[in-house]
């Protein structure tokens, strides 16, 4: 109240509206004395578009106007699930402007898409809502759709289409199965329990358990997660809402749910102590990495407490395409949002000179961290350690020798036990940011190759070139393809087939 300049309110009529109001407020403002909800990862979400003719899309950032479901543990289920649920429905996934589409594209051709750009809108808005129906959690209509069109088209004796049904109905579950566990009750419930600034939500949805998800508020209690997970949006409202106690503050009904509270079946506390002992796994290794970063303090007699490492790495194949990465570890954890990549421009193979060009592009701009990590020995780390002298700034320095990890810094090289728990934090740094220049050289110089290769076939110009390396990313990736994704791509089918002719 002390640095409160002024006081203003706003009366609504509803508890729900008040709630979202200070969601939506917090949301744009980003005052400094609330607590923030921080993701331990990006999580993809299921949009689906506010057009007139909506498209569905994967998403791992709520930045554009639609509905968001989700959010899911892994962008491999719901790319499977989608694709699953595509076949069934018959959705549209392209963005494309159906006002300047002329004729339908091959997922129409296929049955994949029920074609609103041929007409179908009709067809294609009950597609929408039935997608919106079973990621809501209401499933049953789903797999009921796909038992009475098996069973009709096998009265009917027309057996090719009935075991089309029956692989789409098996292909379905064993989706949702590859998460983790069906049950029996037909539950749909989300269950949240949290102990130190963690918390971990596991999502139940017509009885499948379809993610976990953790999160990190320092200083936050249950009701403080509610308003920002479930408020904001950024987690869709379930039936049930299952917590270790009963909530006194406010009643959240409001905001959709039919129920909040401690278990009431067996059911649900059997899924109330699953995630209890989801958190305290989590919880466990957040203690291992800890206790890691404080003998890596002790070790390289650091003065302050070794909370952010960021670790360089370079990439070339024979001095050709020179690339290298920047990862951060914050708190012993991946911080991915903070990477980087740099495109180096050397005129010979030189890797002291590339991580001393990496150091003095970085740290001219940014602060240091409290650890800087190389991946090489004795000549990395000096190399490092002449850029930051000629910045006129210091900071601890080590490298890792790859072939026997012996710890090397400024005036000594450590040996430790492969089991050792300092030397396993530091492999870990080092294999994340020798993966991460490794993605980043090899898309880099295949978008090199994958130009002049498509340069040489007839129908492929700039534009198309463009939808192939933003869509596809690696010439591996188009040779995996079938026709019929890369004519969806470049809409073509004529120019897929030469393309993969070609490859």
């Amino acid at each position: 109240m002390e640095e409160a300049d002024d006081l203003e309110t706003i009366v609504v009529t509803t508890e729900k509206e008040a709630l979202l109001l200070e969601a939506n407020l917090i949301r744009k403002y980003r005052p400094k004395y609330n607590v923030r909800l921080k993701d331990t990862e990006f999580y993809p979400y299921i949009r689906i578009s506010n057009d007139d003719i909506p498209y569905v899309e994967i998403v791992k950032r709520r930045l554009k106007d639609g509905t968001y479901f989700g959010p899911y543990t892994t962008v491999r289920f719901v790319r499977d699930l989608l694709e699953t649920l595509q076949r069934i429905l018959g959705f549209r996934t392209c963005k494309f402007d159906l006002n300047r589409v002329k004729r339908p594209c091959f997922l129409f051709h296929l049955k994949r898409c029920v074609g609103p750009c041929a007409g179908n809108v009709d067809q294609h808005e009950e597609a929408i809502e039935k997608l919106r129906d079973f990621l809501s959690g209401n499933m049953r209509d789903v797999f009921d759709y796909l038992r009475r069109k098996m069973e009709l088209h096998s009265r009917m004796l027309d057996f090719e289409n009935a075991a089309k049904y029956r692989d789409l109905l098996l292909n379905l579950s064993s989706v949702l199965e590859s998460q983790g566990v069906a049950f029996e009750e037909k539950i749909n419930c989300d269950v949240v329990v949290h102990a130190q600034g963690l918390f971990v939500v596991l999502r139940v949805r017509d009885g499948y358990l379809i993610g976990k998800i953790s999160f990190e508020m320092e200083g936050g209690n249950l009701d403080d997660f509610i308003r920002e997970y479930y408020v904001s949006g950024r987690g869709d409202v379930p039936n049930s809402l299952v917590v270790e106690s009963d909530l006194e503050e406010m009643d959240y009904t409001s905001l959709g749910f039919q129920y909040v509270g401690k278990p009431r079946s067996q059911l649900e506390k059997d899924l109330l102590e699953k995630a209890r002992k989801n958190l305290e796994t989590e919880l466990s290794m957040r203690g291992l990495k800890k206790e890691a970063l404080k003998e890596l303090m002790k070790l390289l007699n650091l003065k302050e407490f070794v909370y952010r490492i960021e670790g360089i790495d370079v990439s070339h194949l024979q001095g050709k395409h020179t690339v290298a990465s920047l990862v951060v570890f914050e708190d012993g954890l991946p911080k991915k949002s903070e990477y980087r990549r740099y495109r180096l421009n050397l005129e010979r193979p030189d890797d002291y000179e590339a991580i001393r060009e990496v150091v003095r592009r970085r740290y001219s701009k940014h602060p240091l961290p409290n650890l800087l990590f190389v991946d090489g020995g004795r000549g990395q780390v000096n190399a490092a350690l002449e850029a930051l002298k000629d910045l006129g700034k210091a900071c601890p320095v080590v490298g890792l020798a790859k072939k026997e990890e012996i710890i090397v810094t400024e005036d000594k090289d450590i040996v430790l036990p492969q089991d050792h728990p300092v030397l396993r934090l530091l492999i870990q740094v080092r294999d994340e940011t020798h993966r991460f220049a490794v993605n980043y050289h090899r898309r880099r110089r295949e978008k090199e190759s994958l130009r002049s290769v498509l340069d040489e076939i007839p129908g492929v110009g700039p534009i198309r070139k463009k939808k192939l390396l933003e869509h596809f990313g690696s010439i591996e990736s188009i040779r995996s393809a079938s026709v019929e994704e890369i004519a969806r791509v470049i809409g073509s089918a004529e120019v897929a087939r030469r393309i993969l002719e070609r490859l």
